[in-house]
């Protein structure tokens, strides 16, 4: 079986590149912060959020949690993607759950 070769990325490339690295400048509070615990949100926490699905939690040693959302706006959970996940499993989506 033949492997592709990896493409190397050239973030500077990207037309958005500057805005794209302000923003992330913005998130460096979160390195170091270790996961504590991985959970979905419960059925009182997602009405208490006005969401009809459920995402995943990531709580961090600080208190704080990863949790995503469908739009900016917060309209819904969303899904997550594990992109190069190392999962035995091969899980690499943590999907939403609609009860």
């Amino acid at each position: 079986m033949t492997q592709s070769k990896r493409k190397k990325v050239i973030l500077e490339n990207d037309p958005l590149y500057k805005e794209k690295k302000e923003w992330s400048n913005r998130f460096a509070f979160l390195y170091g912060k270790k996961i504590v615990g991985v959970r979905y949100l419960t059925e009182e926490e997602t009405e208490a959020s006005g969401w009809y699905s459920s995402p995943i939690v990531i709580e961090l040693s600080d208190g704080s949690a990863l949790i995503p959302q469908s739009d900016d706006e917060g309209n819904d959970g969303g899904a997550l993607w594990i992109a190069n996940s190392k999962s035995p499993k091969g899980l690499d989506l943590a999907p939403v759950i609609r009860g």
